[in-house]
């Protein structure tokens, strides 16, 4: 049975331990960390996170590889694994004759899976979100005795997902951001997502170090020049490192945007790349995705990857440097046009029932005045009419 909880929502008692628990998750840090919160709110006895068997095109098979001929019943708990869109019918229906012999548990958070909730039968689905963290939080709080790290590796998740809720709760930090960067680099290593998930559950301390470690390493592209809010990058882009590197150097400058150019890793074609600082981003929701002002630059040409973070094929090292360069005078006007000063009021919600209050109270006054200034309007007419009686009176007599 589906079910949809939304944030704020208590989260209800964790159920009790008696089948064998395997937590499945996704395989980027989100996902990575929403299976070590799982694990220990299930005290899963086994985990397994890893690109590409639980992708949502492949999870459904490597689950009934492993587990449909298992000799007694399991839970399986499948978190931050989105509904495969190519086949959401088939995604289910593997779920499902899962559940005709294991109890199956699905936890997502992407919105593209609401619609194929009512899909689940004897599958109990759980969808929260559309935040990354709405997810983890509510994993967190299914542990018995959660500790600060366990806090502290919800909001790593939230972060490496990129969910603005950290930025528009006020739970950002440098430090995090740090840890979110190095953790992702860890769980794209080869193996590294269920490298990673084991030994967050053995050392979490010990991860969260080497996150850091590795987040060092990442190198920054190299300052060419600033466009306003924009820091356009000098060279050719860090090869395998190309929007890590822009998003670094954008940190670095305290600049919204970062362009540079490189080389495609796969298809060795030069390319333009740009990047929006997804905590600027959060924060300024208004301001243009750099992968709308490329559809706007080059019409005919495929911008290729997230609208945050996108590429633009070049014919040419040269072509694809003038491109960074005109890519980054395109957004710095535009975002500076949609940050133009306008006239705005900022209420307290402290001070929202005072206000009511006040304007309900000016009503009545209002409405009382008027009906004071309707009742001597009507006495007016009535003395009025009172001396036409008589004036025609007069004359009659006359």
């Amino acid at each position: 049975m589906a079910e949809k909880i939304q944030a704020g929502q208590p989260a209800p008692a964790p159920a009790a331990a008696s089948l064998p628990t395997v937590v499945v998750g996704h395989f980027d840090a989100h996902g990575v960390t929403a299976a070590y919160l799982a694990a220990k709110a299930y005290s899963a006895s086994e985990v397994f996170a890893n690109y590409p068997a639980t992708s949502p095109e492949n999870v459904v098979q490597t689950l009934q590889n492993l587990y449909a001929a298992s000799p007694s019943p399991l839970r399986i708990v499948l978190v931050d694994i989105p509904i495969d869109l190519k086949n959401p019918a088939a995604f289910a229906r593997g779920l499902e004759d899962l559940a005709l012999r294991h109890e199956v548990l699905y936890f997502d958070h992407h919105e593209s899976s609401v619609q194929f909730l009512h899909l689940f039968q004897r599958v109990k689905a759980v969808f929260l979100g559309p935040s990354a963290l709405t997810l983890n939080n509510y994993l967190l709080s299914r542990i018995p005795s959660a500790t600060d790290i366990d806090r502290t590796i919800a909001l790593v998740g939230a972060v490496g997902d990129r969910d603005p809720e950290v930025v528009r709760q006020g739970l950002y930090s440098a430090e995090l951001q740090r840890l979110a960067d190095g953790l992702d680099v860890l769980v794209r290593e080869r193996d590294g997502a269920l490298r990673v998930l084991r030994a967050l559950l053995q050392n979490p301390e010990g991860v969260l170090s080497e996150a850091r470690a590795k987040a060092d390493q990442i190198p920054a592209a190299q300052y060419g020049q600033r466009v306003g809010p924009v820091v356009v990058a000098e060279g050719q882009l860090p090869p395998m490192w190309g929007p890590k590197a822009l998003e670094k150097l954008a940190y670095q400058c305290a600049a919204w945007y970062a362009v540079g150019w490189g080389v495609d890793e796969r298809t060795r074609t030069p390319i333009a790349r740009a990047i929006i600082r997804w905590d600027i981003a959060a924060k300024m929701p208004y301001l243009p995705l750099p992968g709308a002002v490329a559809r706007q630059l080059w019409p005919t040409r495929n911008v290729i990857g997230h609208p945050a973070a996108p590429s633009v094929a070049a014919t040419s090292e040269q072509e694809a440097r003038e491109m960074a360069l005109q890519w980054a005078r395109a957004l710095a006007e535009q975002a500076l046009k949609s940050t133009a000063p306008q006239a705005a009021t900022f209420i307290s919600e402290t001070k929202v029932g005072e206000m009511i209050a006040e304007v309900l109270h000016r009503l009545e006054q209002l409405i009382e005045l008027q009906t004071k200034m309707y009742s001597e309007y009507l006495e007016l007419k009535r003395r009025q009419v009172e001396l036409l009686q008589r004036a025609s009176g007069a004359r009659a007599a006359d």
